[in-house]
């Protein structure tokens, strides 16, 4: 997620704890949590994708509810770099895909 959000040191003089605090914050918190709910490893919100740079894929997921928001928050799963699928390794015959198949049709989602 991205979001503008406070970081600091926060407390007195006998207490004092590096935080971060906002809105952002409790989002991010709340999807990294919901990861497991979705079985993936990388969930970003929206405003990510948006921001990304060309050649990173992304699948949609869905709409979910975070509490204590009260819009509805499209988010995404990060799958992987188009270089990493597009270019051909430097020894072909390491992969095990013959010249002639298609390595976008041999990955299993």
């Amino acid at each position: 997620n991205t979001a503008r959000v406070l970081v600091g040191n926060y407390g007195c003089d006998y207490r004092i704890n590096y935080t971060a605090l906002g809105d952002g914050v409790n989002l991010a918190s709340r999807l990294e949590a919901s990861n497991k709910a979705f079985g993936t490893a990388v969930m970003v919100s929206e405003s990510i994708v948006d921001r990304a740079p060309a050649g990173l894929l992304f699948r949609k997921l869905g709409r979910v509810i975070v509490p204590g928001k009260a819009e509805v928050v499209t988010v995404y799963e990060l799958l992987f770099e188009h270089k990493d699928v597009l270019s051909p390794p430097a020894d072909p015959s390491e992969t095990g895909i013959s010249s002639g198949d298609d390595p976008l049709v041999l990955y299993r989602w």
